[in-house]
């Protein structure tokens, strides 16, 4: 019996849980039902009374964590309960889409696209937190810390990597969680992670890749020393962002309009906005622009081509090949998925 089934055993145990783990406990309140995929398993469940569907798909990475998705469609409002355990075991949890309120105690946590949040599952106490959602997906990875140190430790220096452990340990402040934003980097990342089909072995060793990136991408924000960004450098980047976000997609203005605007050198901001959020300027604008094509594709009966031209593609080879780098699936695949 591995970490992560020795954690569900214990936590059936507790009378009250009804955490994505529990499947037998989930069945008091769901009618469940579960299938066998190549590299993990699917799960349908469906409320009691019909006003909450979610899918959950479940993929064992590694002995060091585990990854879920789960697709929530309708209202959540539960409470949880997590057992404490002996084992450093970190729940990270990411939004993709939709709104919840998180709660522990006197603490809330407002989250939607972009937001991250780390529980600490070894604490002192059994701990339990209320969720509360609507149309909310998240990106759920269970990491046993130890075990990736010992992972690790095969490849890389012992001190090195007890250094690094204690930085992520250290995340938490005394608390048993710890939230935050992520940047651009890791919300691309994201896009292509929620929209991989992992057919074969190949679909599952990049998305394995994909999984791996997107955690340490995660870990190294929350754990970049604060000093590092100067209060300006963010101020500066804030203003841009808010001036891009401002325009029509077809009247963003030049990167040299830009930094003229904001009373910086071409230098200094494209460092600054890459520091803080992972990505130059010019991939901040391209992914504006793939945010809005996917929007139409969502939402209107233009066809790729016009969605193409609309965002500034004379080529619509060039812009499906874009948009695959952005979502993980060409526009034409998407169109016919939503």
């Amino acid at each position: 019996m591995n970490d992560m089934e020795k954690i569900e055993k214990k936590l059936l145990e507790e009378k009250d849980f009804i955490g994505i783990f529990g499947v037998n406990e989930l069945k008091k309140f769901f009618s469940i039902k579960e299938k066998e995929k190549k590299f993990g398993k699917e799960y349908k469940l469906i409320s009691k009374n019909e006003k909450l569907k979610c899918m959950l798909e479940r993929y064992r990475i590694d002995e060091d964590y585990e990854v879920s998705i789960l697709n929530t469609v309708g209202e959540m409002d539960k409470g949880f309960f997590y057992p404490s355990i002996n084992m450093n075991i970190y729940e990270i949890m990411y939004c993709l889409h939709g709104e919840c309120i998180i709660s522990s105690g006197n603490e809330s946590y407002f989250m939607k696209k972009g937001s991250i949040l780390i529980y600490k599952m070894n604490n002192d106490n059994i701990n339990e937190y209320s969720f509360k959602s609507s149309n909310f997906k998240k990106i759920l990875i269970f990491l046993d810390i130890d075990k990736l140190e010992t992972s690790l430790s095969k490849s890389i220096d012992k001190n090195l990597i007890l250094e690094w452990k204690e930085k992520v340990i250290n995340i938490f402040e005394n608390n048993i969680f710890c939230y935050g934003k992520t940047n651009s980097e890791i919300d691309i990342l994201s896009n292509q992670i929620e929209n991989m089909n992992i057919d074969n072995i190949d679909d599952y060793l990049e998305f394995k890749m994909k999984i791996f990136k997107f955690l340490f991408l995660i870990l190294k924000l929350r754990i970049t020393p604060v000093k590092e960004v100067s209060i300006n450098e963010e101020e500066v980047v804030m203003k841009l962002k808010g001036m891009i976000d401002g325009y029509a997609i077809s009247e963003i203005p030049t990167i040299k309009e830009m930094y003229e605007t904001v009373g910086i050198s071409n230098y200094h901001l494209q460092k600054a906005f890459k520091k803080i959020e992972g990505i130059t300027i010019y991939q901040y604008v391209q992914k504006k622009k793939m945010d809005y094509s996917k929007h139409l594709l969502e939402t209107s009966d233009k066809n790729i081509i016009d969605i193409a031209m609309e965002i500034g593609y004379e080529n619509p080879s060039k812009f499906s090949k874009t948009f695959k780098k952005y979502f993980g699936i060409l526009p034409s695949k998407y169109l016919k998925k939503n």
